[in-house]
């Protein structure tokens, strides 16, 4: 797994600046995501990370404007482990 959402700047997307342990949660949540070997699986995981962010916002923990941001990197991590394991599939 690649980890696609981790950037030089320790950032989980460009800009995006967060509390140390809620960068952390959020990398193992996108970890997870990343780490399922079905597409239920990832459907679990992807789901878990948007209660967390959900949390976030009922929570007024973050700007909203980040919490959208992070959902946004949520579904791109869900949408491509789900293509690769759909790829998997066909092999």
């Amino acid at each position: 797994m690649t980890q696609r959402y981790r950037f030089p700047s320790g950032e989980l997307a460009p800009g995006l600046v967060l509390p140390p342990e809620i960068q952390r949660r959020l990398r193992l949540l996108l970890a997870s995501i990343e780490a399922s070997t079905s597409p239920v699986n990832c459907l679990i995981a992807q789901a878990n990370a948007h209660g967390a962010c959900l949390g976030l916002d009922m929570g007024r923990i973050l700007a909203r404007s980040d919490i959208e941001r992070v959902e946004i990197l949520v579904d791109s991590v869900a949408c491509q482990r789900l293509a690769e394991l759909a790829g998997d599939a066909w092999m």
